[in-house]
């Protein structure tokens, strides 16, 4: 569980969608029903948006065994709507955003609430990192790097983007980085990466996520996204 929640709090973060500014100014934005399903080794894991106002964030992460899906067959919404069967875990959590720290989270297969120590510190950066652009020379391309001295005509890479199971291969993406500080933790010094989608800058997470640097390297793909999405279970008071 505590992966999952590493992976819900990494993912908050990047509900920021502007080069200028930091999360807590973002989140505000965020609307009720915003989702995105992420793959990770064996696993999918689907980030909603269950409620937020000016004082809280309350998400909700649900997990399921690779094996136990058939994506040509699954609607992620009537999915959610039956109650997620076969899922590993459902867990809900409230951030407080004025304080900037987790102060909820509750598990709805086990129906008892989670104690999650040392989170306070992680997502009081988490709100202060600043994102930026990242410039053209610095992203992804598709193909081998050119020779010393030739000019590199290699196209951009993008991730894929699929938007309620239909994907877009026209999806533009606002790419922005961020370096985390030297606080002797294991991001030290890593910079984090994300693909944003363009055209929708209110949409809160995004489609790709990078960790980078020599010694610790986390990457996260989105596999499908979405807006309206409602939760069957009882909201956190």
């Amino acid at each position: 569980m505590k992966k999952c929640l590493l992976i819900a709090l990494f993912l908050l973060f990047c509900s920021i969608a502007h080069p200028k500014g930091t999360l807590k100014e973002r989140l505000v934005k965020s609307t009720p029903g915003d989702y995105i399903v992420t793959e990770q080794g064996n696993a999918y894991s689907l980030l909603l948006v269950r409620s937020i106002d000016k004082k809280r964030l309350v998400l909700e992460e649900i997990s399921i065994e690779r094996s136990k899906v058939d994506l040509k067959k699954l609607s992620w919404k009537n999915w959610v709507e039956k109650k997620a069967p076969g899922a590993g875990s459902w867990t809900a959590m409230c951030i407080d955003l004025e304080k900037n720290t987790l102060s909820q989270c509750f598990s709805y297969l086990e129906n008892q609430w989670l104690f999650i120590d040392k989170s306070d510190y992680f997502l009081g950066q988490l709100f202060t990192l600043q994102l930026k652009p990242t410039r053209d020379n610095e992203r992804k391309r598709i193909g081998p790097a050119p020779m010393p001295g030739e000019i590199d005509r290699r196209k951009l890479w993008k991730p894929q983007h699929v938007l309620e199971g239909k994907k877009n291969k026209k999806a533009e993406y606002e790419v922005l980085r961020s370096t985390w500080p030297s606080d002797k933790t294991k991001l030290a010094g890593c910079i984090i990466e994300l693909y944003l989608d363009a055209s929708r800058p209110d949409f809160p997470f995004p489609y790709w996520m990078e960790v980078q640097s020599p010694h610790y390297t986390f990457k996260l793909r989105t596999i499908d996204s979405g807006s309206g999405m409602k939760s069957p279970m009882r909201s956190l008071k």
